[in-house]
């Protein structure tokens, strides 16, 4: 049985992550530094599943040294998550699943529209993250997760790839729940 508890969690978070990109072609060689930074809302419909609707800002910085390419690219995202808390206790495995919309400027080193790519785009994406969650009292919850979205375009560093592209991250979480109806224990049994 779903149990409907008046709660709403409040979340903010952070990272960032550096990587080598293997979706472009072959001679090139990207290296990209990510931040995002999220906040949204989630409905606590039971304490192991947790829908949410999220507002995600990012940037990340491209280059490829060898070709003396340079990018970079702010984004905005909304989307929907379906959060999962597998276990009760405090500590717990979490698995989220998100569906965005992305809006995307890149830009060269000047600041400027890269040659040949649109000035902006928007592109729709789903996503994942998985990491580790744990919840210190009935009023709030700290999680460390790994990020992966997956907008569909090719055009993030507005270079055109042989791949639609991707962002990832680690992402810490910190949660406070309002509106708690936690039950209160008696205080005899």
């Amino acid at each position: 049985m779903i149990r409907l508890w008046l709660q709403v969690a409040l979340f903010g978070g952070w990272g960032g992550h550096t990587s080598y990109n293997d979706l472009v072609a072959p001679e090139e060689i990207w290296h990209r530094f990510y931040s995002m930074g999220t906040v949204g809302v989630r409905f606590l419909i039971e304490r192991r599943l947790q829908p949410g609707l999220g507002l995600e800002l990012g940037r990340f910085i491209s280059q490829d040294r060898r070709q003396a390419r340079f990018s970079q690219t702010r984004w905005t995202s909304i989307g929907f998550s379906l959060r999962s808390r597998f276990l009760k206790k405090s500590l717990s495995p979490v698995l989220e699943l998100y569906a965005f919309r992305l809006t995307a400027t890149p830009r060269t080193v000047e600041d400027k529209s890269v040659p040949g790519a649109p000035a902006s785009l928007s592109a729709n994406g789903l996503g994942w993250a998985a990491g580790l969650s744990w919840r210190w009292s009935s009023m709030g919850e700290i999680a460390l997760l790994y990020v992966r979205r997956r907008p569909q375009t090719n055009l993030l560093e507005g270079v055109p790839g042989p791949a639609r592209d991707r962002i990832e991250g680690f992402l810490g979480q910190i949660a406070f729940y309002l509106l708690s109806t936690e039950p209160t224990r008696p205080r005899f049994r």
